[in-house]
């Protein structure tokens, strides 16, 4: 990094900010909402858990049973789902918060619900009715579920510089540090295209600018970044100010599987910003 670092350095002056044309988007400052079995992050290919109107966590029963071990069967002439763990059965009903559990009546703080064709439970069910340890880790809106007896590891969300961010490789695979040595810079992220979902990552990237950053920018910087979809593809430097923060975001050229950015310092901003326009 500190080849890159000169390299910015030396060319700085040098740069030229084009204008581009590009569509907006919408930017979501919340992370999306997470879960994780015994350590293990779920994956959840179509309808995502969600946080309904009376913040209650509600979570797709199927993927969370069949990760706790459980096998659900759905009758959709009943609107009825069965969920089956080892010695215990379970029976909900869709539009009810009554559970049956092995014939023993039990009360679920709200209904289960259908959404995208799947069937959503309050956060609760998985330890009223599977037994599981819960914990509800808000900062970073993420759900541990343990049925190992441990303590679940919270993220606590952790301060990089001005950003709040997950805690890396369990909740993100955007990997965020900040810059300890002599830099124009704060704040470096960088997306890897060999590391998990690189969407996911860009995802990431775009809610934790939000905090300081105008979505008009991230916009700009994501569908720069985005143009590169191989592992050796180049990819060139580039810088972008941002208004609202009165910061550059400046993209290092890169001809590898990672892509750097950096979250440039604010009295390096002010040089870069007088030396560019002036």
């Amino acid at each position: 990094m500190n080849t890159k670092l000169k390299r910015l350095l030396l060319g700085l002056f040098s740069v030229v900010l084009l204008s581009t044309l590009y569509s907006p988007s919408s930017v979501h400052a919340d992370f999306p909402l997470r879960v994780v079995v015994n350590g293990t992050k779920i994956d959840f290919p179509d309808a995502k858990p969600y946080v309904d109107k009376n913040s209650r966590v509600m979570v797709p029963v199927r993927f969370v049973s069949e990760a706790l071990g459980a096998k659900v069967d759905w009758d959709a002439k009943a609107s009825k789902v069965t969920v089956k763990q080892d010695e215990k059965t379970i029976v909900l009903f869709i539009g009810k918060k009554e559970i049956d559990v092995n014939g023993k009546k039990d009360q679920m703080d709200t209904v289960a619900v259908t959404s995208k064709q799947r069937t959503f439970v309050p956060l609760r069910f998985v330890s009223q009715a599977l037994g599981a340890a819960v914990v509800w880790d808000s900062p970073v809106r993420t759900a541990y579920i343990n049925t190992n007896g441990e303590q679940a590891d919270k993220a606590e969300a952790v301060k990089k510089g001005e950003f709040i961010v997950p805690k890396w490789k369990t909740h993100t695979d955007l990997l965020v540090s900040e810059v300890d040595w002599f830099s124009p810079g704060e704040v470096m992220f960088e997306v890897n295209l060999l590391r998990a979902d690189v969407n996911k990552q860009i995802e990431d990237l775009t809610i934790i600018l939000a905090q300081k950053c105008d979505p008009s920018t991230i916009d700009k910087l994501v569908n720069y970044i985005k143009q590169k979809d191989e592992r050796w593809e180049y990819l060139g430097s580039k810088p972008f100010y941002d208004e609202r923060s009165k910061r550059y975001l400046y993209v290092f050229e890169t001809d590898y599987e990672g892509i750097d950015i950096l979250f440039v310092s604010a009295e390096e901003s002010k040089r870069w910003k007088k030396n560019i326009e002036g």
